[in-house]
């Protein structure tokens, strides 16, 4: 087999994180990817690596397309509040209007294969720290714009939105309630309160 042109080699890749994210890795053979891509498994070595190496390829295309690439637009947003919610929307948009029940492929990788794979943990971990790293950094930007009060930490508030965003994704996955869901995205709000919002309640605990 020729080299593939890079515009079909990220159209095989997509189809292959596909089946990753759908079935997992140990659920997915070398004949499901087969079928999956169209292609024969010669092919799919030459051009990817073994199993392993085609996973590997896959959920780092994940976090390109998912992750990296959204938040790169995400960080232009002259609202910084509005980007990190942007971010909670999506993902119970996702669930509720778009029926995926997929969850995060980078979540699940994480349960099936994090604790006993070193490489997979690690992997994961970085994604998750550049999550924290765009909550903490839209805080901040928020803070310095007037959106987000000044008395929110940024780091320990980006850790928790971090981990409502990763509780979000897993209940899309198994329990897809509407009310559910949307009030995981109402936690969100409450941990980026406003000066205003502050005022407010300094004002009620006044009285």
């Amino acid at each position: 087999m020729g080299k593939m042109p890079k515009y079909e080699m990220d159209e095989v890749l997509t189809k292959i994180m596909r089946q990753f994210w759908r079935h997992g890795y140990s659920a997915t053979s070398i004949r499901d990817l087969e079928e999956a891509t169209g292609l024969f498994r010669g092919s799919l070595y030459h051009a990817f690596g073994d199993k392993r190496e085609m996973f590997f390829r896959a959920l780092r295309h994940y976090d390109r397309l998912h992750r990296a690439e959204p938040i790169a637009e995400l960080e232009k947003d002259d609202s910084p509040r509005g980007a990190v919610l942007a971010v909670f929307d999506a993902a119970a948009s996702a669930a509720l209007e778009g029926g995926s029940r997929e969850g995060c492929f980078e979540v699940n990788a994480a349960l099936e294969l994090g604790a006993h794979d070193e490489e997979v943990a690690s992997l994961v971990a970085d994604a998750f720290a550049g999550m924290a790293k765009f909550f903490c950094a839209s805080i901040e930007r928020g803070q310095a714009c007037g959106e987000i009060s000044p008395k929110v930490d940024p780091k320990q508030t980006a850790k928790s939105l971090l981990g409502l965003f990763l509780g979000l994704r897993v209940l899309a996955c198994v329990s897809p309630d509407e009310s559910f869901l949307e009030s995981v995205v109402g936690q969100a709000e409450a941990l980026l309160p406003s000066p205003a919002q502050d005022s407010e309640k300094s004002l009620q605990q006044t009285r």
